[in-house]
């Protein structure tokens, strides 16, 4: 295959991850988004998958979310400093840009002798939904 088809295709692979992930409220892990894939035209092999999600997510293009099980999943998200709350029954996130930690986070760590510090929080609870159900 040429250079120029293979860039055309990751590309295209790209372009349909970013889709799937971009049209939903919640995160999908690396097998979920592969099986959403399936399900459509684009034939993205798994491997494929966690290769551009890792790279997206070292980019900034999408978020990295760990689920409570431990697990990773991903989600395209808005730019800027955000958080996210996350409902550990049904997957869906929200994204919280009101963000109250970075006075705490500086000061803390200046307690600490550390500077320069960043911060992300990942809050996880039960949706009304979810809630209304148990």
């Amino acid at each position: 295959m040429p250079a120029h088809d293979q860039s055309t295709r990751r590309t295209e692979q790209r372009r349909a991850i970013l889709a799937a992930l971009g049209s939903a409220d919640r995160a999908f892990s690396a097998q979920e988004l592969h099986e959403r894939l399936r399900a459509t035209e684009h034939g993205v092999g798994l491997a494929t998958v966690y290769r551009n999600l890792g790279r997206m997510a070292e980019e900034g293009a999408i978020d990295a979310i760990l689920r409570p099980s431990g697990e990773t999943a991903y989600r395209a998200c808005g730019h800027g400093h955000h958080h996210h709350l996350i409902c550990r029954e049904c997957g869906r996130v929200v994204e919280l840009h009101d963000c109250g930690l970075s006075d705490w986070s500086r000061r803390i760590a200046a307690e600490h002798g550390f500077s320069e510090v960043e911060h992300q929080a990942e809050l996880t609870g039960l949706c009304a939904d979810c809630g209304a159900a148990a």
